[in-house]
């Protein structure tokens, strides 16, 4: 089992804010099943990936639903374990949201350090406006929560059509402007966000003169929403059944980061050192530019490798795969060394500290 093996990427459908993007970028836009659903994610690491045993091209279109694979905890080392999730995202409109800080001790919620590296320009909402009350902002929230659990239950109960009660949640929240009390930003590809350090506020928003939305690669530790999530605002989102999604406005406010500093986009903004993108406590995110033939150790540690460009081979254990973008790969801690070989091409390398 020691030996490099491509990844078969999760592909997750996202019918309200997900599209084409991914499979796009995998090259399986023609592939059957694939033609007309909208892909909000693509994990492309995760404890439950499955490995390709037999297939070493990422252009070999059985990469899809391949045929034989072996689950990724099965060429762990024992005592090794996989905590982290990473992910390409395409996304509108997410909802406003923070997670607790690292190491802080709370009964119902987990902590999820997470960074985001954009692939393309993408329009966020990060850190609390140096001018805001909280108390005008909570109840803001508040007004939205109670205002949108009246038209849920109209719409349930058939006293009012959805799309007019979407039409109604939109004006509604256009009065309120939730928007006031964060700031926001139109950020540029390749910007990298560190969000690492939790209780700062942060959300994908929706532009309307990028119909492509966020689309980030995204690193964090694998933990579900539900542990981790804490919600003050949802965009104003009805589902067909008239339900709509629970809000933690209390959890949010009280464990909201209020420090002008931790909000502010020049620090939670990261730049490289050389060819570490981010380096946390819980993971590290390398870029590499390869042109020929660049040797990696692993200093006993898996790797992933994504191919954010190019097309590479990658050679290890005796064995070679053939990589291009949009695709990853795994290289168990058991691969002391491996080359990665390219005329031209980008990868990112993401490995635990």
């Amino acid at each position: 089992m020691s030996r490099p093996y491509l990844i078969v990427p999760q592909l997750i459908e996202q019918p309200t804010w997900g599209g084409d993007y991914i499979v796009d970028l995998k090259g399986w836009k023609n592939q059957k099943g694939l033609a007309h659903k909208k892909i909000g994610q693509s994990y492309e690491l995760s404890g439950k990936s499955l490995l390709a045993t037999n297939i070493i091209s990422s252009d070999d279109r059985g990469l899809y639903k391949p045929n034989t694979t072996t689950p990724l905890e099965d060429v762990l080392e024992a005592g090794e374990t996989m905590p982290l999730l990473i992910k390409l995202n395409q996304a509108r409109g997410n909802s406003f949201q923070l997670h607790i800080k690292p190491r802080q001790q709370n009964s119902m919620w987990k902590p999820k350090p997470e960074s985001w590296y954009f692939l393309e320009k993408g329009y966020i909402s990060l850190g609390l406006n140096p001018q805001t009350s909280i108390d005008e902002y909570k109840k803001t929230c508040q007004a939205i929560e109670g205002y949108m659990i009246d038209l849920s239950q109209q719409v349930k109960d058939k006293s009012r059509q959805l799309s007019e009660a979407r039409r109604e949640a939109q004006h509604f929240i256009k009065e309120q402007n939730p928007w006031q009390f964060v700031n926001r930003y139109l950020v540029d590809q390749f910007d990298l966000i560190d969000l690492s350090m939790g209780a700062i506020h942060h959300s994908w928003e929706e532009d309307p003169d990028n119909h492509v939305g966020n689309v980030v690669y995204e690193v964090q530790l694998d933990v579900t929403d539900d542990e981790s999530t804490m919600r003050s605002f949802d965009q104003g989102k009805i589902k067909d059944d008239g339900s709509i999604r629970e809000v933690t406005i209390d959890d949010y406010f009280a464990h909201i980061d209020t420090n002008l500093k931790h909000n502010s986009f020049e620090y939670l903004k990261r730049t490289s050192n050389r060819n570490t993108l981010l380096k946390t406590d819980y993971y590290i995110l390398e870029r590499y530019e390869v042109s020929g033939k660049q040797p990696q150790q692993t200093n006993g540690l898996w790797h992933h490798v994504y191919v954010q460009n190019g097309t590479i081979a990658l050679t290890g254990a005796e064995r070679t795969l053939s990589i291009s973008k949009g695709h990853s790969c795994f290289i168990p801690s058991s691969v002391d060394s491996y080359v990665v070989s390219s005329n031209e091409a980008v990868i990112l390398v993401t490995h635990l500290p």
